[in-house]
């Protein structure tokens, strides 16, 4: 393979070489390929966030986030002592009964 340089003075050397792309070895991979993981999917997937009673009328079992409002209706997530909206990161803490 022969490669040209023009050197600063304004003449061009051509340079010899005994390498070539077919002589670079291929990579060896040791590891198999991570199985990535499918999403199942749930039809009527929202009807777990709202109640309706007998009568017809409808609940939400969910806190709205009141900041996400003006953008969207987002809902907070219920946590065991919190709920926390995940878009604008407001935090409601629940107090415990004892007084601590």
């Amino acid at each position: 393979m022969q490669i040209f340089v023009k050197t600063l003075t304004g003449k061009t050397i051509t340079l010899e070489t005994s390498w070539r792309c077919e002589e670079a070895q291929k990579k060896t991979y040791t590891k198999p390929k991570k199985i990535k993981h499918k999403k199942k999917k749930v039809k009527l997937a929202v009807l777990q966030y709202y109640k309706v009673d007998d009568s017809g009328k409808v609940q939400r079992l969910r806190r709205q986030c009141p900041t996400c409002l003006v953008w969207c209706w987002t809902f907070m997530a219920n946590h065991f002592d919190r709920h926390y909206c995940g878009k604008c990161g407001l935090t409601y803490v629940y107090q415990k009964a004892g007084g601590d």
